[in-house]
């Protein structure tokens, strides 16, 4: 009968099925088993609200307020200091106001197509560019050519860039071949090519839209200047295109900087001069602070944060 068993402390045989089952479980354990699984039945309490929100500058729940990130210093000084402004009289800086003669389209030098005084937005560029880093030397030569077409500027422009070895190239083309009848396409192309070159240079190149432009006749001569108006949105966005995803060759958007009011009876802001094409006073100095601005966008430094 106990064939399979073993001599117990009494004497009496126990048998080997109760002492060779690996998984028997006790008795005892099977009370704290259950005693554990009625204590881990229950649902967990919801939070009586929502945890809080860290922020920057509000104490955390266990220590000291967060403190706010340190502000970027101001631009205190342009990684570049040389540049060169290349275009025609608008550059060259021609009054918009009507005369005895039209001046500004027949004179090749800026020198005799400006009166004195007058105002020129590479110079006023480069005082507000002084200005903002007095520390530095701040070169910006002005070589705009009144009546100059940007097809045929390429040669002036090459010679240019070469001797000269700018930086920084701010450039404003392409008005007077579109009143030359010369397409949107060809206008941009020729645009095009003196970027290309500056890049080879490896001139950063700050290339302007342009602004613009209203239809005006001169009471003086009867001349009367359509001034392409309707075609300087389509090279303005034919610029934007050709230019797009460029490295180092940005868009200076003048005509956002001009807005589209100067053609009024009244003139509007008075940007754009009375024979619809050059800028008035204000309308340089609309130039000189746009061209400033993207400047120091473009070059500025700040120290380890830049």
């Amino acid at each position: 009968m106990y064939a399979n068993s073993l001599p117990a402390a009494t004497g009496r045989p126990v048998p080997m099925s109760w002492m060779s089952h690996p998984f028997r479980v006790r008795p005892a354990a099977v009370v704290f088993l259950a005693v554990l699984a009625a204590r881990c039945a229950g649902t967990p309490a919801s939070p009586a609200g929502p945890s809080p929100v860290l922020t920057v500058g509000n104490p955390t729940q266990d220590g000291p307020a967060v403190p706010a990130p340190d502000p970027l210093p101001p631009v205190s000084a342009l990684g570049a200091t040389k540049f060169l402004a290349f275009g025609d009289s608008i550059t060259c800086g021609t009054p918009g106001a009507f005369t005895q003669f039209d001046i500004g389209f027949d004179d090749p030098t800026c020198v005799t197509a400006v009166p004195p005084g007058s105002p020129q937005y590479p110079q006023l560029a480069r005082t507000l560019l002084q200005q903002a880093s007095p520390t530095q030397s701040i070169v910006l030569e002005n070589e705009g050519r009144p009546g100059e077409e940007a097809a045929l500027a390429y040669s002036r422009f090459s010679g240019m860039v070469a001797a000269r070895r700018p930086q920084g190239l701010l450039l404003l083309e392409g008005i007077n071949d579109l009143n030359a009848d010369r397409s949107v396409t060809a206008t941009v192309d020729a645009v095009s090519r003196m970027i290309d070159l500056a890049r080879v240079y490896n001139a950063t190149v700050l290339v302007a839209t342009m602004y613009q432009t209203c239809y005006s006749e001169n009471p003086n001569t009867g001349r009367v200047r359509p001034n392409s108006t309707q075609l300087i949105v389509p090279f303005n966005n034919a610029l934007k295109a050709a230019v797009a995803g460029r490295q180092n060759v940005h868009v200076v958007d003048l005509y956002a900087a001009f807005g589209t009011g100067n053609c009024l009876s009244d003139r509007g802001t008075n940007l754009v001069g009375e024979d619809g094409l050059h800028p008035s006073p204000s309308g340089y100095s609309r130039i000189a602070s746009t061209f400033a601005q993207a400047v120091r966008d473009r070059f500025a430094v700040r120290g380890s944060f830049q």
